[in-house]
């Protein structure tokens, strides 16, 4: 749209420099009149097709067929394109006098079949009564006849005189050709702009009896005959396009030559019906380009094609004088000479104004030179007093830059310092951490290994005792059930003893007594190994361990907190050993991160059970039956691998709630805890951290999301770093 307006801009200030525009005269356009003598005796056809009311309907059809009738119809000359409009209508005329009209558009209408023309009736029974005229007097021009056209729809206007006497006959043919194209948007506006959207197609199937049918149907004067094509598209789910490619066109005068001929509609198909060759244009034409297309081919229509050939619209002779229209150029030529005056008013004022503002400026340039030379000369006093003051203060400048300098070189060095002084802080603090849980550690391995050792002497005593009880126990029933054997038949005293305790049921449960007593202090005698195997207090220093002897110790000590009481679940342990060879390392310090880490995820699953997700009656549950199926019940699973050929993997999950990144991100900082005050000290993990990572030259990660749980991966290297 800008780029038409700048041609369209380019174009009016070429024609109003051209020597037919002048500022002091009134526009118009070069070689041709002034407006209100516009050629309206030009448009009249003086010599239109009469006849007479009784005049049979076949000699009409004669008269009106091109193939019947010369164009020589007048003493003066005309082109086939006048010719074709010419015979587009007869006017029926009695005593010189227009009473009625017969058009194609009836031959359409009123006699679409065979057997109509066939009837002998005349011109009167089936021509127009109701006849739109136009007196010569009231035309002052051609634009009053070229309203009356537009405004009752209709292609004829008869021409009367006073008496109404007919003079001839206007066409909007006849007034396109009289007007001549000159308006200055054609060149500006394309085909698009003008043309028909709502075309009447049809297929190259279909005869001129539907043809005609269809015209009469939607009150159109030509169907385009298409052929319907299919393009596949390159992408798989693109859809399939299907366009109506134009071939041919069938018009009014085209079926009105077949009823000439005495044809029977039926049985002519459109491609033999209709006109050949096609005449296509693109939308992108201008309306000039269109109209010279349609006086070199003498054709009234045009059908407008798309990119691919496809059916677009229908651009008729009929929708151009709407556009050729001289009064529209007169218009804009004086509106434009209108303008130019205006803004040649307003440039002439602009000058006033400029000049008396150029005097101003000259006396203010005056003025400023004058107030220049006093300036400099105090510009040059003040430069002096500047010069000397600069130096004073460059002086000074250089002394604060030699003292800012030092303060900064200071200043970086107590950064320095502070830095360190900062560091060796967190490392005391860290120090004095792992130095107290150490010293935690090694009493509690001390007193564990105390209470192991007190315990195991009584243990050991009753162990070794319990094999010869359970020894004289044999024999001593063995004995009774020999007297029992060689006496069947006791003392009544005996008899009744033996009634009273029961022998027989005290036989029987001495032995399940004497069996429980011993898997009892075998009970006691794994505590107390597994109490010594996590204190460790005899083996400080890096040794062979075995890992999954101090996971069993650690769950051990831990097999309260896995129980069921109350209202409260028990928590399953998921042991998924693998063969791992022994390794060397400090196996108290491991066994200290083993029991953080478990301790923590127990921590979690208790959380999670008192929001009431694993509640159970009675705090009883029990494991699936089968282990791979998904964990609805709180599960710690431990699991051990060798990576590559250096290191041990141990990774303990749990299915609690999981741990959010920004929480994950602090987890391994010292004093950093998410348990209320007085049940985390924060050092847990980090100490852990410590104790593999720096002292075992191991690695520990944390893998969680928020939902689905928390596991806690640590390798170990099987020959130790230290």
């Amino acid at each position: 749209m800008l780029q038409q307006q700048q041609q369209l801009q380019h174009f009016l200030d070429s024609a109003l420099q051209s020597p037919g525009i002048k500022s002091s005269e009134p526009a118009g356009p070069p070689n041709s009149g002034p407006i209100c003598s516009s050629p309206l005796d030009r448009a009249i056809d003086r010599h239109p097709l009469t006849v007479a009311p009784e005049t049979p309907i076949a000699e009409v059809l004669a008269l009106m067929n091109p193939m019947h009738v010369s164009c020589q119809l007048c003493s003066e000359k005309q082109n086939a394109l006048k010719s074709a409009a010419k015979r587009s209508c007869v006017l029926v005329v009695e005593d010189n006098r227009p009473i009625g009209i017969f058009t194609e558009r009836d031959i359409i209408v009123k006699l679409t079949t065979v057997a109509a023309c066939a009837v002998g009736l005349t011109i009167a029974d089936v021509m127009t009564r109701e006849l739109i005229t136009l007196k010569q007097s009231e035309s002052p021009d051609i634009f009053t006849a070229l309203f009356a056209l537009r405004q009752h729809q209709i292609r004829h206007l008869p021409v009367v005189d006073e008496d109404s006497r007919l003079l001839g006959i206007i066409t909007r043919e006849a007034i396109h050709e009289a007007l001549q194209p000159v308006n200055l948007l054609t060149n500006l506006r394309c085909a698009a702009d003008v043309m028909t959207h709502q075309v009447i197609s049809a297929p190259k199937t279909a005869s001129a009896l539907d043809l005609a049918q269809l015209m009469v149907k939607h009150r159109v004067s030509s169907v385009v005959i298409v052929q319907e094509q299919i393009q596949h598209p390159d992408g798989a789910m693109a859809p399939t396009q299907n366009y109506e490619i134009p071939i041919g066109i069938v018009t009014e005068r085209d079926i009105v030559k077949f009823h000439a001929l005495e044809l029977n509609l039926s049985e002519i198909s459109a491609t033999e019906a209709m006109g050949a060759p096609l005449f296509c244009i693109s939308p992108a034409d201008s309306l000039w380009s269109v109209h010279q297309s349609m006086q070199r081919h003498s054709v009234r229509r045009l059908v407008v094609v798309g990119s691919q050939g496809e059916l677009l619209g229908l651009v008729s002779e009929t929708s151009l004088p709407q556009v050729f229209n001289q009064s529209e150029v007169y218009g804009t030529i004086e509106l434009l000479q209108q303008a130019v005056d205006e803004r040649a008013a307003q440039l002439q004022r602009a000058n006033e104004l400029l000049q008396q503002e150029i005097l101003e400026r000259q006396r203010a340039q005056e003025a400023l030179r004058q107030a220049h030379d006093d300036l400099k000369k105090q510009v040059e006093e003040r430069t002096a007093q500047l010069l000397e003051s600069n130096e004073l203060l460059r002086r000074d400048i250089i002394k604060r830059q030699r003292v800012e300098e030092v303060l900064r070189r200071k200043q970086s060095c107590l950064k320095n310092q502070a830095q360190q002084l900062e560091q060796t802080v967190r490392k005391l603090q860290q120090t004095q951490t792992q130095l107290v849980q150490t010293e935690k550690m090694s009493s509690l391995g001390q007193m564990i290994a105390g209470i192991a050792h007190e315990i195991n002497n009584p243990v050991n005593f009753i162990y070794g005792n319990l094999s010869h009880a359970s020894h004289y126990i044999k024999e001593l029933i063995q004995l009774l059930e020999l007297y029992q054997q060689h006496y069947p038949e006791p003392v009544s005293e005996i008899q009744k003893a033996a009634a009273d305790i029961e022998v027989d049921f005290l036989v029987e449960d001495l032995s399940k007594i004497v069996s429980s007593m011993q898997v009892g202090t075998e009970r006691i005698r794994q505590i107390v190994v597994s109490m010594r195997n996590f204190s460790r207090s005899d083996q400080s220093h890096i040794k062979l361990v075995d890992i999954h002897e101090g996971l069993e110790s650690t769950l051990l000590i831990l097999q309260h907190r896995l129980k069921a009481y109350g209202g409260h679940p028990s928590i399953h342990i998921i042991k998924e050993y693998g063969n791992l060879p022994q390794i060397e390392c400090c196996a108290g310090q491991i066994n200290q991160v083993f029991m953080n880490i478990i301790g923590n995820a127990i921590d979690a699953l208790d959380e999670e059970i008192h929001t009431g997700k694993w509640a159970t009656k009675n705090g009883k549950n029990s494991p699936p039956s089968n282990p791979s199926s998904p964990l609805t019940f709180p599960t710690i699973k431990i699991r051990t691998e060798v990576v590559g050929s250096d290191f041990v993997a141990i990774r303990i999950s749990d299915n609690g709630r999981g741990i959010p990144e920004e929480i994950r991100r602090q987890l391994f900082d010292p004093f950093f805890t998410t348990k209320p005050v007085g049940k985390g000290t924060g050092l847990g993990l980090s100490i852990s951290y410590h104790l593999v990572v720096e002292q075992h030259g191991g690695r520990l990660d944390c893998i969680s999301q928020a939902g689905q749980g928390t596991e806690f991966a640590i390798e170990i290297p099987i020959v130790s770093c230290h």
